[in-house]
């Protein structure tokens, strides 16, 4: 095991339907690790949606219980750790050593710019960025638009914000926004991992390759 991951969580960021979600799930389950997502910790805590958060109360509302649903996984790790050092000898030493992995944990695609919840993140795990194509990335946000309303509806507030009438202003303004985002992520990422427009199971095997 990498010594960058031995005793941590794993934490993967990425822009939105880059598989977050959907491979930490695959990996926690091939690891036999626990999975949390911070949207559906937001969800649970706050008792309203990320996105409703963001309407309702803007970015700033937004931001400040993304970092709550991190320092809540912070809490837990800690608590994790302190029961497994309790237990016995062969777990302290474990976690001693660094050979036991902690957790998984999906976030929001606009982790990236919130700095007090990524602070809490490398607190405690290893920031994997699952790097998706662009245009993979953007078939999967505009299949979820209706651009038959106005405003669109079901598109990301980054996107919705500009106000796009159609498809091509859609994918303009994903195209720009891909680009900051994905310099951004790789500035705080301990691991990147291309993924490719190929099946689960394949990006998982990738992955793993990646970390172990």
């Amino acid at each position: 095991m990498e010594k960058q991951i031995c005793g941590r969580a794993l934490v993967f960021v990425g822009i939105k339907h880059c598989g977050k979600s959907t491979q930490g799930k695959r990996i926690a389950s091939h690891l036999g690790l626990e999975f949390f997502d911070t949207d559906d910790l937001i969800q649970k805590y706050e008792r309203i949606s990320p996105r409703e958060i963001y309407a309702k109360f803007g970015k700033e509302k937004f931001m400040e219980a993304e970092k709550n649903a991190c320092q809540k996984l912070a809490e837990f790790f800690e608590s994790q750790k302190q029961k497994s050092l309790k237990k016995n000898c062969d777990n302290a030493a474990q976690f001693a050593t660094g050979e036991k992995l902690s957790f998984v944990v999906a976030t929001g695609g606009g982790i990236c710019e919130n700095q007090n919840a990524l602070e809490i993140l490398k607190s405690f795990g290893t920031i994997i960025f699952l790097q998706a194509e662009e245009k993979t990335a953007a078939d999967r946000i505009v299949r979820e638009a209706d651009f038959s309303t106005n405003p669109v509806r079901n598109l990301p507030a980054y996107i919705a914000d500009k106000n796009p009438r159609t498809e091509k202003d859609a994918r303009e303004i994903f195209h720009d926004f891909f680009a900051r985002r994905n310099n951004r992520y790789k500035e705080i990422a301990d691991v990147i991992v291309q993924m490719k427009d190929a099946s689960k199971e394949a990006n998982t095997e990738k992955i793993l390759s990646a970390l172990f």
